[in-house]
């Protein structure tokens, strides 16, 4: 083994390395938020009306926004409505010519978060408005409510002589080219899609869907009263609930509280989504394998998918951070994990280091529990794979902590223990032709009874349900080189390890891998 990871491993650099550009269209086509996507189209197709929930670092950092995008990639008859808080001329400066920027899931600490405006599924570039037209500069504008009406941190105080905001209804009516208020204009195109209209009218589809971003608002009650008047004028018109249009609010907890909604609508009318249970280990390993490392030999190989198993684990929800990770650290002991993760982790983590339930019907739940809601918003928990997890691991570089042992060892398990099962299973097959001349079966499995079953009195297990243990125990009457029996020691050794959550060091690691990439024989495979 030549790689340097194999000959001392640890931290490349005292200084946090640039994380690889996620390209887009790498984030969205990753299993969970395809999943998740999915859930929230089909509720819409449903006719049902959707709040989608997203952290606050998430919305700030434009993440939120992509996905909204591609949301609305997917359907038919969108109508995005305005903000009536936009962003000012210096927060819309975006990336150069031809970049292609996706903003990491959360901002570091000292680092100011890029602007949401790169992701506008909205408006074109020419957004059409001239400077005669208040709707049009009062968009292209930061506005402010008047005094009382902010529910989140973009209300500000109204600069003196400022126009008042336009309503979130005005708004909708604009967008739809209405008269008035939007609702006859929404019936109008409803039943068209639906075919309830007349000759000449467009092919069916899906009725409009009208979609807020809560965060460009600022009045919650302004949002909820603009879905219960939907709710009632579309019952009035008879508009069967499947054929009425449906409403996408994109929200932080703090734009739209669940009880500005109000009473009146029932679950069967509209669902929360929340940006929870969204990212598993699955999508850590699609996108560490979506970049290869170099060709290697099938030890070096073994040695690399444990290495990848371990990023993934440690950085749990934090995809962004197993990238850096990655680069930092190739492989070593916990010690060696413990500095490059130090260097990959951004400053500050005092929030980080909390402790949180970890209760499995929190985790498995459809939001987080109301004793976490507030650290899920402010982006420093989520559930990942079963698991209620700090999103930014600072916890794990406490020396005296031995959580991250525990992940280590979890993800060693997790590659290397099927692998050792099957290395057990090929030995009790090739058992039989191996005995030494006089030895019998029967009395090689007597000899190999486990003390369980010894201390117990029962009878010696099947040949095919001898553990790996018990095969090392009496390997001496087998006829097997001294490497092959040297290789059975150590298989024996490291299921021990990795059974009692004993992680595996270095050189214990590149002994299991040669050891796994061996094939039992006289020649030993070789």
């Amino acid at each position: 083994m030549t790689d340097v990871a194999r000959h001392g491993g640890g931290a490349a650099g005292a200084a946090t390395p640039s994380p690889p550009p996620i390209a887009p269209w790498d984030l969205a086509r990753l299993p969970g938020p395809r999943r998740h996507l999915d859930r929230v189209e089909r509720d819409l197709r449903a006719g049902l009306d959707c709040v989608w929930y997203f952290p606050d670092t998430v919305v700030e950092s434009g993440r939120a926004e992509f996905f909204l995008r591609e949301l609305l990639n997917r359907l038919e008859g969108a109508v995005p409505v305005p903000g009536v808080v936009a962003p000012s001329a210096g927060e819309a400066d975006g990336p150069g010519p031809g970049a292609v920027v996706l903003p990491s899931q959360r901002a570091s600490e000292g680092e100011p978060a890029p602007s949401h405006v790169l992701f506008d599924p909205w408006h074109e570039e020419d957004d059409g408005f001239d400077a005669d037209d208040p709707y049009g500069a009062l968009l292209g504008s930061w506005a402010a409510p008047p005094a009382g009406t902010g529910t989140g941190p973009l209300a500000a105080a109204e600069p003196p002589g400022a126009a008042s905001p336009v309503s979130l209804v005005d708004r909708l009516a604009k967008e739809l080219g209405a008269v008035g208020d939007p609702w006859e204009e929404l019936l109008r195109r409803a039943r068209r899609e639906t075919g309830g209209g007349g000759i000449g009218d467009d092919a069916h589809g899906s009725p409009p869907t009208v979609v807020v971003r809560a965060w460009e608002e600022t009045s919650a009650e302004e949002m909820g009263q603009l879905l219960r008047t939907a709710h009632a004028t579309f019952r009035e018109a008879g508009l069967p609930a499947g054929r009425r249009p449906r409403f996408l609010f994109a929200a932080r907890v703090e734009d739209l509280p669940a009880r500005a909604l109000g009473m009146g609508l029932s679950p069967h009318q509209v669902t929360l989504h929340w940006w929870w249970r969204v990212w598993t280990r699955l999508d850590s390993e699609v996108l560490l394998a979506w970049r290869p490392r170099p060709p290697a030999t099938a030890a070096q190989a073994l040695y690399d998918r444990v290495t990848d198993s371990v990023v993934a684990e440690v950085c749990g929800p934090d995809v962004d951070r197993a990238l850096v990770l990655r680069e930092v650290w190739k492989g070593g002991d916990v010690e060696s994990l413990r500095r490059a993760l130090s260097a990959a982790l951004p400053g500050g983590g005092s929030r980080a280091s909390r402790s949180w339930p970890r209760r499995m019907s929190t985790a498995h739940a459809s939001r987080p529990s109301a004793e976490i809601l507030d650290d899920w918003a402010s982006g420093v928990v989520d559930s990942w794979d079963g698991h209620v997890r700090p999103v930014v691991a600072h916890r794990l570089l406490d020396p005296d902590s031995p959580e991250l042992r525990v992940l280590v060892c979890h993800a060693q398990n997790r590659v290397l223990l099927p692998l050792i099962e099957e290395a057990r299973t090929s030995l009790t097959e090739l058992v039989p032709g191996l005995l030494r001349k006089g030895i019998g079966l029967d009395y090689f499995r007597e000899q190999a009874k486990s003390e369980h079953r010894v201390r117990n009195g029962l009878p010696a297990a099947p040949l095919a349900e001898l553990e790996i243990g018990d095969l090392a125990r009496v390997a001496g009457y087998l006829v097997l080189p001294t490497d092959q029996r040297d290789r059975l020691r150590r298989l024996s050794k490291t299921r021990n390890h990795l059974s009692h959550l004993q992680p595996l060091g270095q050189e214990q690691l590149i002994a299991v891998t040669e050891a796994l990439t061996t094939d039992w024989g006289l020649d030993g495979g070789r």
